[in-house]
């Protein structure tokens, strides 16, 4: 790997609480572990408590709050054209996210690769669990003061649910109301991305975000995440993915999300960095 460009922000998040899990703290320092000594990251720091109070049906919403404050200003610091999360769960994502956003005027798609829709509300949440709400948050809705902490809102048009087979009720309404982009992992595993390209294409959308919920894969080809979900893509469907929206697209950010290694640890954290080196990421150099 060479050297970054200054303009990409490397983010080292290792949020847990909206999981509850705090293997997942673990997975993303394992994770910075084996990358620090490439890349230079940026850490947003993670309370460390295990004792988490639900407040607005959200478990370890002080938490989650005061850490997403945090995210904020570092990235308001830096201004980036491109930021890279190394991360815990999938609540990280509200500040990269709707920065990028904003930075590129909404001409932002982005790619949420995930066996999870992420698209409950407090109100609709069957756990409290916020891992299972950033998207939501991100599209405008949710607990207000963490909409508002947000830099922009996404619109429908913008989001492409990729590998998704996990969903509540009200997510699948919330997914048909507003039309969201689906494509099965199945469609991923047969090779037909045709369909997927053609819509990017027609979109205009010139930029592109990837958020990888490690859960997307398949779990008998890769079991190391907080919540396995079987029919996911197999690993070299994702690698092709990869490498395709790379040469079509100018990505300007990517997550890495929801690891949580077991057995042997050396070889997820080796599987996991060759999807980041095959799509040439953490290597956001600007051009």
């Amino acid at each position: 790997m060479s050297k970054l460009s200054p303009e990409t922000l490397n983010l080292f998040f290792p949020q847990w609480q909206g999981s509850a899990r705090f293997e997942l703290y673990e997975g993303a320092k394992l994770l910075y572990e084996s990358l620090h000594n490439r890349i230079s990251f940026t850490q947003i720091p993670s309370s460390s408590t295990y004792s988490l109070a639900a407040d607005k049906n959200i478990l370890g919403y002080s938490q989650i709050f005061s850490q997403l404050l945090d995210a904020c200003k570092v990235i308001q610091t830096h201004i980036p054209e491109r930021i890279l999360t190394i991360g815990g769960d999938c609540g990280v994502e509200i500040a990269p996210v709707s920065f990028l956003n904003k930075k590129y005027d909404q001409s932002l798609a982005i790619i949420w690769l995930d066996a999870h829709g992420d698209l409950n509300t407090p109100s609709s949440s069957p756990s409290a669990h916020f891992h299972g709400m950033p998207l939501r948050v991100l599209l405008g809705e949710g607990d207000v003061s963490l909409v508002n902490q947000a830099f922009s809102t996404l619109r429908p048009e913008q989001v492409f649910l990729i590998g998704a087979r996990e969903l509540d009720p009200p997510e699948k309404s919330f997914i048909q109301q507003n039309e969201l982009s689906v494509f099965s992992a199945e469609a991923i595993n047969d090779g037909d991305v045709d369909c997927l390209f053609s819509m990017l294409d027609k979109t205009g959308f010139d930029k592109l975000y990837i958020h990888l919920d490690l859960d997307v894969i398949d779990p008998e080809e890769f079991p190391h995440v907080a919540c396995p979900t079987p029919g996911g893509i197999h690993i070299d469907k994702l690698k092709d993915l990869l490498v395709s929206l790379k040469r079509k697209f100018d990505i300007v950010g990517c997550s890495v999300l929801e690891f949580l290694p077991s057995g042997c640890k050396n070889l997820a954290i080796l599987e996991v960095v060759k999807l980041l080196d095959y799509i040439s990421l953490p290597l956001l150099t600007a051009v």
